[in-house]
This record gives structure tokens, sequence and C-alpha cells, in this order.
């Protein structure tokens, strides 16, 4: 009986068993993942809905928030969370149809800040020679 082949095929089989249980959690974390919003809210509406954030530092935003019939404007930061302002009518927002501004991309926001600024900010160039002090870093 040699023992050294033994215990290579014992570390062998825990080896596979490990591999299977890692496995079968791996799977079944998936699982819940994907079906987890599925059971939830059949047939009934999102009765809270967030309109809008505003970070107006890393840890501090402002969120609007409509609830039912009126919208909320809250602040968040590491202190809490507190009730700005009320509004009786919901603020109009962009149709389905009509892209919001942010998920246009970076180039589409770039294209309008440039045409909106049409030139006005002249920024200078190094090999600028009209203004010897105007292009160097100190």
């Amino acid at each position: 009986m040699n023992t050294n082949t033994d215990m290579w095929v014992e570390f062998g089989k825990s080896l596979g068993m490990l591999f299977a249980v890692l496995a079968f959690f791996l799977i079944a974390l998936y699982l819940v993942r994907r079906f987890s919003g599925r059971f939830g809210n059949k047939g009934s509406m999102a009765l809270i809905k967030v309109l809008s954030v505003h970070h107006l530092s890393p840890k501090e935003k402002l969120v609007l928030v409509a609830v039912q019939d009126e919208s909320i404007l809250i602040g968040v930061s590491p202190a809490g969370i507190s009730s700005l302002a009320r509004f009786d009518k919901l603020p109009k927002t962009a149709s389905a149809s009509e892209p919001l501004e942010t998920t246009k991309g970076f180039q589409n926001l770039l294209k309008k800040s440039l045409i909106k600024n049409n030139g006005v900010q002249k920024m200078p160039l190094e090999n600028d020679s009209s203004d010897p002090g105007k292009g160097e870093i100190s």
C-alpha cells in the first residue's frame, strides 16, 4: 500500500469538492441577482421616483424626489438627510423620445459648450508671439 499515492488521491478529492461547493455558491448568487427584481413589484407602480441629483461635493448632494403628486428637495450629507423644500406640482420632465443631456455623451456636451462660448474664451498658445507674457507658465 503506497501512502503517498493515497494522500494525493484524497487531496484531489478534497480540492474537487471545494471547487464544486464554490461553483454551487457562484451559480446560486448569479441566479439570485438575476431574478431578484422580477418577483418584487408585480403590477404595482413606483411610488417614489428620483427626478434629479446634483452633487455639491463628494459627500453632499441635493436630490429632487417625486412622491405621489408632490416633489421634495432633499439634502444629503454625512450628518444626515433633511427635507429642504416641498413643491405641489411636479416639474416638467423631458419626454421619453427626447434623450436627457446626461445620456447624450461627453462629445455632445463638449460640442454644446464650445458652441455656447463661440470662441469667447481664447486659450493662449505657447508659440503665440503677439503677447510674450501670456503663454508662459511660471
